[in-house]
């Protein structure tokens, strides 16, 4: 078969299958069921925005190859020109160059109108270009303690997420909304054809990402994310050799294997089933034998990696993919921290000096700064690690909600080392800034009583 499909498809894949049986219909029978789900909504919340930044921060230059010939007449298939043109944006989109990546993806709209690509593709830069300006592309910031949950354990679904710039949530979905019209045009002209039913999946993946990573509006994702995975379905169905399409069923199988006992009785009995086991080792044979997608199951399986506590692991694939890739500074934060979760301070501290040298990372130091202070923190360097929080704000081009955070968290840490005055003047700070998440209620506690490390974070970083 041919192979058009590219790390840019990529990004969507992890959102949509983790949120495959997680719909608001299937928790409401749960909860009706009589069986407490906050706990677990929390974690498997936290796996949909985490994979999904996963694949858009390590998001690949390499395109997959199609086998030369005509350039198609109909049907969902992308011509060679495009495919080119795709490579060349793919590049431009892994450089955190966003103009060349939004040109690329322009032509690529007019050259096949009527194709869903360019749409979703140009909504895609948008998305990757605010999580970037917003410092939302570092995995960290979605593991299960983040305050980037806050809420959302009580929230509704009428009532959920946050305001988005409203230029960028209108251009975002403006294209998408484009993009699934044309999507569903090619599934109407032929149910059977692969590539449509997969840039439909594609679509639906893309607006799961968004709303989990953007808007913090897990309902609408794993709406989106479900519907995501019916079309990846079909397309196994009609191809049963897609890879791509394999790598979404890996992943659905982990996160559906990987649910606690009764809430995976529950999902077979609803005639959901998945083996975590078989999902890795899914993801594993593509990354033995398809070169194509090899990267591909990679990013899923570093993502699968941290989420297993297997960090070894998930440092190996990094090193591989910074030796691919040695123009990602993401990729090179990402290695520091994961340093750090291997307790390997000094690798990490190194890794972390060397980002605030490198040009590369320049554009973004306020989010060095944070991640370094972090490290710092775990380490109990609090009064070093204050520095660098305080850091943050003065920054070139420092994002204002991480400066806000930056400035909770150096008061914390300055209680941590006995600074008390020090402390109350960084929550007073905190307070006089807009809100982040729960950085208000987080602020105003700390002005109360100082702040103490709870018991489950002592023994996370023990």
């Amino acid at each position: 078969m041919n192979r058009i499909w590219s790390y840019v498809e990529g990004i969507s894949v992890a959102a949509y299958y983790a949120a495959g049986f997680v719909t608001p219909a299937n928790l409401r029978t749960i909860s009706n069921s009589g069986f407490r789900i906050s706990e677990h909504l929390r974690g498997w919340r936290t796996m949909l925005p985490l994979l999904a930044v996963s694949f858009a921060l390590l998001s690949s230059a390499t395109a997959s190859a199609q086998s030369a010939g005509p350039a198609p007449s109909a049907g969902a298939a992308l011509t060679p020109e495009v495919i080119e043109l795709r490579r060349a944006g793919n590049a431009a989109l892994y450089n955190i160059d966003y103009a060349t990546a939004r040109q690329k993806f322009e032509e690529i709209k007019k050259l096949q109108p009527q194709h869903p690509a360019g749409d979703i593709y140009l909504a895609t830069v948008i998305w990757l270009e605010h999580l970037n300006k917003s410092r939302r592309l570092q995995t960290s910031l979605y593991r299960d303690e983040s305050n980037f949950y806050a809420g959302a354990d009580k929230a509704k679904e009428e009532n959920e997420g946050d305001e988005v710039d409203a230029a960028v949530d209108r251009a975002f979905r403006d294209r998408m909304a484009q993009a699934k019209t044309k999507a569903l045009s090619l599934v109407a002209r032929n149910k059977n054809d692969a590539d449509a039913q997969y840039f439909l999946g594609a679509y639906y993946g893309v607006m799961a990402a968004y709303e989990a990573s953007v808007a913090r509006k897990f309902f609408a994702a794993m709406r989106n994310g479900s519907r995501g995975v019916d079309a990846h379905e079909k397309v196994l169905k009609l191809k049963p050799d897609y890879y791509d399409a394999y790598l979404s069923v890996g992943m659905y199988d982990y996160i559906v294997g990987n649910l606690p006992f009764m809430y995976k009785a529950l999902a077979t009995l609803a005639g959901v089933r998945g083996n975590k086991k078989r999902g890795i080792e899914r993801l594993q044979t593509i990354v033995e034998k398809d070169a194509a997608t090899a990267d591909d199951a990679r990013v899923m399986l570093l993502a699968i990696y941290q989420n297993e506590k297997r960090y070894e692991d998930a440092l190996a694939l990094l090193q591989q993919l910074s030796a691919k890739y040695p123009a990602s500074y993401l990729l090179k934060l990402e290695t520091a921290s994961t340093f750090v979760t291997l307790k390997k301070p000094k690798e990490a501290f190194a890794a972390f000096e060397d980002l605030l040298k490198d040009p590369a990372a320049a554009g973004a130091v306020d989010l060095v700064h944070y991640q370094y202070a972090e490290a710092l923190a775990l380490n109990q360097e609090h009064k070093l690690a204050a520095e660098h929080f305080l850091a943050v704000p003065k920054s070139n081009g420092a994002d204002a909600g991480l400066a806000t955070l930056a400035l909770l968290r150096a008061a914390q840490v300055h209680d941590l080392s006995g600074q008390r005055n020090e402390a109350i003047a960084q929550y007073k700070a905190v307070l006089g800034r807009p809100n982040v998440y729960d950085t208000r209620e987080q602020a105003e506690r700390g002005l109360k009583q100082p702040f103490v490390v709870k018991e489950k974070e002592k023994k996370g970083s023990e």
